[in-house]
């Protein structure tokens, strides 16, 4: 009896072999592709998200994630391949893989949460990279290995069915394009639509339902019939080891290649959660484009020529890409100029830039992959070459992320990337070898000539002082034409300067002075270190700061104490760790913890305002512990605000909302919680600050009275509830901040003080909130009641001052609105002082102008005397 795959050679086109089911559309079976590849990237953007709250945010976890969910998908492919081809029911198969998929993915609703708190007990405040790596690869590959094995496999059992149905021994980069392109809809439709509507939990429930549809569909369709083998045909292809390496190398490089620009327009893009999206579904559709051209338009039979061409053409199209990267600042601003402002203007901007870097390189890796994978399934089969290929990709994060980028730089590691595909040519059979010329010169040219593929933005008349292409981030120090020094992350979050100083010795001072009596502190991210360093000024203080990016720890020296002077002061630890996993892993507890400012729409940073984050921190604060948050309400709209306000009052029912500072240009505000309910007294300050040189250091912020400390109070928990009303919580399976944060730096915001004015105009402090009744002889409670008034008005005020040299012009803009709030407060110093300084320069070109100011000063605050002094001073009594 004649073979089934002889059957079938001898059969006519049209016909069927006898017991093999008759030909279907093969349209259907890339319809259950694309919807199989939205599931698994759907999958990848859910799972690795929930796991990095536990795992980290460090580059050393994020791709340990990314290898082991590689790693798994190898696996599957390689360890089902035998099973697979050998299967006459291969639709049974896929059917099967469908529903373990979304059966696994079911469990991981309850799985996640258990695997994270033992991932944050296992991993541990400061691991070392290597076990860091260790524990995320192995822990995530485990986690994932059911699902991850299954998808890996689907491709291979999906092609078995489709050549044996159809008669042909070419589908697999059709049915690679197909499900590629489902992966792009899967990565878009995920973050912008999907998880910001729904969450994490119900996303995971969608998708699992598109998986268990595959399953049903590849029966309804195929009814568990057999199909017969499609004979195998020599391609010319070289021996199995030689081409496993070509598959393998190519994995490397190709998911190499995508890691280092991705870090590169890290320096030019928002770095939001749609920023990464947008810039993996290019990839994808590029992949996806490659894959279905080459299955429409590609030679058969011939297998030296084409893969020659293919390999020049990458090598040449990866250098084109690396050339565009100097371009990239200067190409995403004409699209912001074109395309304007708003959500979706922005995403498609990021879109468009990604794709002209992007899309040319990655459509020829869809295409040389198909070539290579069509070639393996004639050898060794598609399934092992999935694995390969992918095994291959999953190494590229490790070698080119954290080794060679740091040493190598990314222009010299690009320039190896293509000089790796021209490596890769079959010379021996290339009838056009001469054009390899054209590549070679151009990596030369680049490697030679260019100069560092850095973008970092110095102000006019500015130097750049350092930069640090590490492994987490682009770090750097630049200075203006003043001398003033800016900490730049990626170019894009400028973490502090020089010239903010005061107030970032202020963040330090104020929640430290609202406890009565602390002795150990947390420091969540030290942006330039001056907030941790004013710690040092606190008498009895044992403080640990903790950053996530160890590049910026180098830089801390421009700005103040270097770390190695920090590190010297053992009442001072520095921890180079995620802030997240660091609070739920310490076993220590903290009088005040307090977080830096986070850029919310940075991804990652939604993750630091979650109702989990604040539980975790309030489980690690003392019985009197408070907790600071500041919020730069210069980076965030109100809708963001009100949406962490809500989450915080959630968690901390007691919570409090201060000031920094007057500024309304960054304005930012701190929201306060503790354990258990607290009120003030007067003489508060006074009797919490006993050392000289504390009260010196406070003296030069400004934070010298009771009325100074309490004068940024915006509200107490009821007023806090009242503004940030009903609505979602931020929360991990619900990150309301991390999608909705974006919205603001993607459009035109208004300047600060508008949000600032709103904000003042939607909350009213009330003394009783924050002062207690008990020994008011001064009235203290009226009089810091008439200092926020003046405050509010003196913020209001100021949208309409403009500097000015001229101290007439500079008269005629102060006079009228600070007289009137100094006559609102006599406290209210950031008006009065002014006014009496104003008068000071006024005397030296108008006495007469003067006298009339100090009098005028005078009658508006009789009971300050520093105007009276002045003015018999300057004109005796």
């Amino acid at each position: 009896m004649p073979s089934p795959s002889r059957s079938i050679a001898a059969a006519p086109a049209t016909g069927s072999a006898a017991g093999v089911a008759p030909r279907t559309g093969g349209y259907r079976m890339h319809l259950l592709m694309v919807l199989s590849g939205f599931a698994g990237l759907g999958y990848e953007m859910v799972w690795t998200r929930a796991v990095s709250v536990a795992l980290g945010h460090e580059v050393v976890a994020v791709l340990a994630v990314v290898a082991a969910f590689f790693t798994g998908l190898a696996i599957g492919a390689w360890a089902l391949d035998g099973r697979i081809r050998g299967s006459a029911v291969p639709g049974r198969w896929y059917a099967a893989l469908e529903v373990l998929i979304g059966c696994w993915a079911l469990a991981l609703v309850v799985l996640i949460p258990v695997f994270n708190d033992a991932m944050v007990a296992a991993i541990g405040t400061e691991p070392a990279p290597s076990r860091h790596w260790a524990a995320v690869f192995l822990g995530t590959l485990l986690l994932f290995l059911p699902a991850t094995v299954a998808m890996g496999a689907t491709l291979p059992a999906m092609e078995r069915l489709f050549t044996g149905r159809e008669r042909t021994r070419w589908g697999v980069a059709g049915l690679y394009a197909a499900n590629t392109l489902g992966a792009v809809l899967g990565t878009l439709v995920t973050t912008i639509a999907i998880v910001p509507l729904v969450g994490a939990t119900s996303a995971l429930m969608l998708l699992a339902t598109v998986n268990f549809v595959c399953a049903c569909g590849v029966l309804a369709l195929d009814g568990g019939r057999p199909v017969a083998d499609v004979p195998v045909e020599p391609s010319g292809a070289p021996a199995g080891p030689r081409l496993a390496a070509l598959l393998a190398v190519t994995g490397l490089v190709g998911i190499g290649y995508e890691v280092v620009v991705i870090r590169v327009l890290s320096q030019v893009l928002e770095n939001t959660v749609y920023t990464f999206a947008a810039l993996l579904a290019v990839y994808l559709l590029g992949t996806a484009a490659g894959a279905a051209l080459y299955d429409r338009y590609a030679p058969r039979g011939d297998f030296h020529g084409p893969l020659a061409l293919l390999l020049k053409a990458l090598s040449l199209a990866c250098l084109a890409g690396t050339a565009l990267l100097w371009l990239a600042a200067p190409g995403h601003a004409v699209l912001t100029v074109l395309l304007g402002n708003g959500y979706f203007a922005a995403i498609a901007g990021e879109f468009i830039l990604g794709s002209a870097i992007f899309f040319l390189p990655a459509l020829l890796m869809g295409a040389t992959f198909s070539h290579l994978a069509q070639a393996a399934r004639e050898s060794f089969g598609l399934g092992r070459a999935l694995g390969i290929n992918t095994l291959g990709g999953a190494a590229a994060p490790f070698v080119f992320g954290i080794v060679l980028l740091p040493v190598v730089g990314s222009k010299l590691l690009l320039v190896a990337i293509a000089a790796v595909y021209l490596l890769l040519v079959p010379y021996r059979a290339d009838r056009h070898g001469a054009l390899a010329a054209v590549p070679a010169a151009a990596a030369l040219g680049i490697a030679l000539v260019a100069g560092p593929l850095r973008v970092v933005d110095v102000p006019q008349g500015g130097e750049i002082l350092s930069y640090d292409e590490g492994v987490m981030a682009s770090v750097s120090v630049v200075s203006d034409a003043a001398g003033r020094r800016f900490l730049k992350v990626n170019n894009h979050f400028t973490m502090g300067s020089s010239a903010s100083r005061f107030s970032d010795r202020r963040q330090a001072h104020i929640p430290l002075l609202l406890h009565p009596e602390p002795h150990t502190a947390l420091f969540l991210g030290l942006g330039t270190g001056s907030t941790f360093a004013a710690a040092a000024a606190h008498p009895k203080l044992d403080a640990t700061g903790v950053e996530l990016i160890p590049e910026i720890l180098p830089a801390l020296g421009y700005f103040g104490p270097t770390a190695d002077a920090i590190r010297g002061d053992e009442r001072f630890r520095l921890v180079t760790s995620d802030a997240r996993r660091f609070v739920r892993s310490s076993p220590e507890r903290y009088d005040v913890v307090i977080g830096e400012v986070f850029h919310p729409s940075r991804d990652g940073s939604g993750s630091l305002y979650t109702v989990e984050h604040f539980e975790a921190i309030r489980a690690r604060l003392n019985d009197e512990g408070l907790f600071c948050q500041w919020l730069p309400l210069f980076q965030l709209d109100l809708e963001t605000l009100q949406t962490i306000v809500r989450t915080f009052v959630h968690v901390f029912p007691d919570a409090e909302a201060h000031l920094a500072h007057f500024s309304l240009g960054q304005p930012i505000v701190a929201i306060v919680g503790r354990k258990s309910p607290h009120r003030y007294h007067r003489g508060w300050l006074r009797d919490r600050v006993r050392s000289r040189a504390l009260a010196e250091d406070l003296a030069s912020v400004g934070l010298e009275t009771d009325f100074a400390l309490f004068g940024g109070f915006l509200a107490g928990a009821d007023g806090l509830r009242r503004f940030a009303g009903s609505g979602a919580l931020n929360t991990d399976d619900r990150p309301v901040v991390t999608y909705q944060a974006p919205g603001f730096v993607y459009a035109a915001p208004e300047p600060a003080w508008v949000r600032l004015l709103a904000l003042l105009d939607r909350v009213d402090a009330d003394a009783g909130d924050l002062i207690g009744t008990v020994g008011d002889t001064d009235n203290f409670h009226s009089r810091i009641e008439a200092y926020w008034d003046a405050r509010d008005a003196y913020l209001a005020a100021g949208v309409d001052i403009a500097p000015h040299d001229d101290v007439h012009v500079m008269l005629d803009q102060l006079r009228a609105p600070l007289l009137t709030i100094a006559g609102i407060s006599s406290d209210f110093i950031p008006a009065y002082r002014p006014l009496v300084e104003l008068a000071f320069e006024l005397n030296r070109v108008d006495p007469v102008a003067a006298r009339e100011l100090l009098d005028d000063i005078i009658s508006t605050a009789p009971d300050r005397p520093e105007a009276r002094t002045l003015r018999d001073r300057l004109f005796g009594t």
